[in-house]
C-alpha cells in the first residue's frame, strides 16, 4: 500500500493499492492491483459462504477479483468486478457514454 486512503472494515489480501481511496467494507483479493482510482466500498458484506455459493453459480462477488488491474477509475458502490479484468483506458478517450457495456468515461 503506497500512498493511499483506506477504509475501516476492508478485506486486502496480498494486493497493490497505489495512489488510491479504498471505501467502508471494500474487498480486494490476492494480485489485484489499484492505482489512481476510487473504490466506493459496500454497503454490506458477504460471508464466505455466500461468496462461495456466488462463485459455483458462476455469479461475481462484490469486490475485486484475484489479479485484476485497474488504473485511472472510479468504481461504483456494490462493485461486482470478476478475476483477471483489466480496466484501464490506454487510448486516452475523454469521453465517451456506453452504460450497455457498463461504463462511462469523463474528463
Amino acid at each position: 500500500i503506497k500512498e493511499a486512503i483506506i477504509s475501516h472494515g476492508c478485506f486486502l489480501r496480498e494486493c497493490k493499492i497505489e495512489h488510491s481511496i479504498i471505501g467502508v467494507r471494500s474487498r480486494l483479493n490476492s494480485g489485484s492491483e489499484l492505482k489512481n482510482a476510487m473504490m466506493m466500498g459496500a454497503d454490506s458484506y458477504e460471508t464466505e459462504d455466500e461468496i462461495s455459493m456466488l462463485m459455483s453459480e458462476g455469479k461475481v462477488p462484490i469486490g475485486i477479483g484475484e489479479n485484476t488491474k485497474i488504473s485511472n477509475c472510479i468504481i461504483d458502490m456494490n462493485a461486482r468486478i470478476g478475476r483477471d479484468v483489466v480496466i484501464s483506458n490506454k487510448e486516452g478517450v475523454q469521453e465517451a457514454d456506453r452504460p450497455e457495456e457498463g461504463y462511462y468515461i469523463r474528463s
